[in-house]
């Protein structure tokens, strides 16, 4: 197992490998220490994500993938449920989050939607690679869906004749 210090290093050029090649418009480490480290990427729709890494946990958490969502609303139910679905054998190997390395927790604080990867196995590669991808994909399927068409154009300030 990679010390602290070297996996905060490992998941950092992991994360500015997808800024080199054009996944983020925007990336930067605000902070390292052996306890944790912070990212600031500049992402989906403009917006800053802000992404805690805490090697001892194995745990990336970013504070905010969803802004302005309800907790009780039906949005963050199917949220809940389209997640659950990214365990599912069904999906392609490379598309599903592998509940036996990686565990998957939304949380809703104050309509600001957070997510936390934990890897069960320490592979900070695959952790890394797997939450990229998910946040990816809450963009480009879960919010293309058309149900949420009213919530972008509000939340975005999108132009509701040509929102992409």
């Amino acid at each position: 197992m990679p010390s602290p210090t070297d996996s905060i290093t490992r998941v950092g050029v992991l994360l500015q490998a997808y800024a080199e090649k054009g996944v983020f418009r925007g990336f930067s480490s605000r902070s390292e220490t052996p306890a944790r480290a912070d990212y600031r990427i500049l992402w989906h729709r403009d917006q800053v994500f802000e992404l805690r890494y805490e090697p001892r946990q194995s745990s990336l958490r970013f504070a905010c993938v969803l802004p302005e969502v309800d907790p009780g609303s039906s949005m963050y139910r199917e949220f809940r449920a389209w997640l659950k679905l990214r365990r599912s054998d069904e999906l392609p190997e490379h598309r599903r989050c592998d509940p036996r390395r990686v565990r998957i927790k939304p949380y809703n604080r104050g309509g600001a939607v957070a997510l936390t990867l934990r890897s069960l196995d320490g592979d900070m590669d695959y952790a890394v690679r797997r939450l990229i991808a998910l946040v990816h994909e809450i963009y480009l399927e879960f919010l293309s869906s058309g149900l949420y068409h009213d919530w972008l154009i509000e939340t975005f300030d999108l132009d509701p004749d040509n929102p992409c």
